[in-house]
């Protein structure tokens, strides 16, 4: 029995040095100022295992067979979230329904239905309604990367009148747990 037991925990050792035992994840965000990928990689962070983040403004996507995990998020931008992740989300539906996810958005309201409302208008409702995590990671404001319009525009509609970060550290912990666990 014991030498058994020796060739299985040898096994294992070799399947964890080969990383087949370790959780591969990915990050599949769009962004247009930087809030989301700031969020990204603080989400990176906090994730166990082989993370792999991926700009949808700027790379493909990698197939998702390799992952266990496949985390999708974006900013909202005038009520929208990015075009490239709903498009990306819409071909590619039936593979994400068949993967463990997770849905963030980065959003400045402070009345937080309207976050809430938000964050569920930003994903289909059968994705959203399976995933593992969804939050709402807080926002920020690049004053220096900003065309004039939408200066102007976040200052009338947010009340904001230069940089600021507000992304939230605790909710990003909270859902990498989740994602985690």
């Amino acid at each position: 029995m014991f030498p058994l037991f020796a060739l299985w925990v040898a096994y294992c050792r070799y399947l964890i040095i080969k990383e087949e035992w370790i959780v591969k994840s990915v990050i599949i965000y769009a962004t247009k100022y930087g809030a989301a990928e700031k969020a990204a990689n603080m989400l990176k962070e906090k994730l166990k295992g082989q993370v792999t983040m991926v700009n949808l403004t700027k790379e493909k996507v990698p197939s998702l067979e390799e992952y266990d995990n496949v985390i999708l998020g974006g900013s909202i931008y005038v009520g929208k979230i990015q075009k490239q992740l709903t498009n990306y989300i819409k071909a590619n539906l039936p593979e994400l329904l068949k993967k463990r996810t997770g849905l963030f958005i980065c959003a400045a309201l402070n009345e937080p239905e309207k976050l809430i409302k938000e964050l569920s208008d930003a994903f289909p409702e059968e994705l959203a309604n399976k995933a593992v995590a969804k939050e709402v990671f807080g926002y920020e404001f690049s004053f220096e990367k900003m065309g004039f319009i939408d200066k102007m525009m976040t200052k009338s509609i947010v009340g904001i009148k230069s940089s600021i970060s507000s992304l939230e550290k605790e909710t990003i912990e909270k859902f990498a747990e989740a994602m985690n666990s």
